[in-house]
């Protein structure tokens, strides 16, 4: 865990930690947790901080406790896949803000899955995937963003960068593929000399970093997306 100044309460930084390696599907649906006094261990924390943030998590339904035998992680794609929606892309979110979204730099990268995306994007090891690395801007030229999306790769799909200039979602429902579940993780956090490069600004200065996986429930596919906004630009609202 991060050692900083001003940081939160342990709890909620176990809480978010452990949330993050279920959304992430390192820790899959039935898997058992570590017990208490192996996380107390792990985090070096007291079995109160530990009790607290299993407790969260089970009241969200990430976790479910079985007496005798321990706590597990839920099924709680089930729990979501009750609540189907589309899921909005950046686009969408800042048109609906009244603002047009640029792209003003578009990378396209075709590489082979490791074992972590993998486990991500629940697809092989070795399969083909595309990483799409984009610069977005607002208000004629005005950068708010450096985003990087992974996904598995698919008979027709470009690798032409020009491609990707507009929405990212929008290019593919010409495919038939459309999100329906995600799950998202947002922290703040220091940039690379590269990506403050990116987004013209100093690596000093306050980033949000939002992780985000998005799923078809119905097809499996998945995309994984990590993207960088500029903390003084853009604003963050929970529907």
């Amino acid at each position: 865990m991060t050692d900083t100044k001003k940081r939160m309460p342990l709890y909620l930084e176990i809480e978010e930690d452990i949330k993050y390696k279920i959304i992430n599907e390192e820790w899959k649906i039935g898997d058992k947790l570590l017990s208490e006094e192996e996380y107390c261990t792990l985090y070096n924390v007291s079995r109160i901080t530990i009790r607290r943030a299993i407790k969260d998590l089970e009241a969200e339904g990430y976790l479910i406790r079985k007496s005798g035998k321990g706590t597990f992680v839920s099924d709680w794609k089930e729990l979501d896949s009750k609540k189907m929606f589309s899921v909005t892309s950046f686009t969408e979110e800042m048109k609906e803000r009244g603002k047009k979204v640029l792209t003003l730099d578009c990378e396209v990268e075709v590489d082979y899955a490791d074992a972590n995306l993998s486990k991500i994007l629940s697809i092989d090891v070795g399969d083909k995937i595309i990483r799409l690395k984009r610069v977005r801007a607002i208000d004629e030229k005005d950068i708010i963003a450096y985003s990087v999306n992974t996904f598995p790769y698919r008979e027709g799909f470009s690798t032409d960068s020009s491609t990707y200039m507009d929405s990212f979602y929008e290019y593919l429902k010409g495919f038939g593929i459309y999100f329906n579940y995600n799950k998202e993780y947002l922290e703040a956090v220091n940039v690379t000399t590269e990506i403050a490069n990116k987004m013209k600004i100093s690596k000093y200065e306050a980033v949000l970093k939002s992780t985000k996986l998005c799923k078809n429930l119905e097809t499996n596919f998945s995309e994984y997306n990590i993207c960088y906004f500029n903390g003084k630009k853009y604003r963050y609202y929970v529907k």
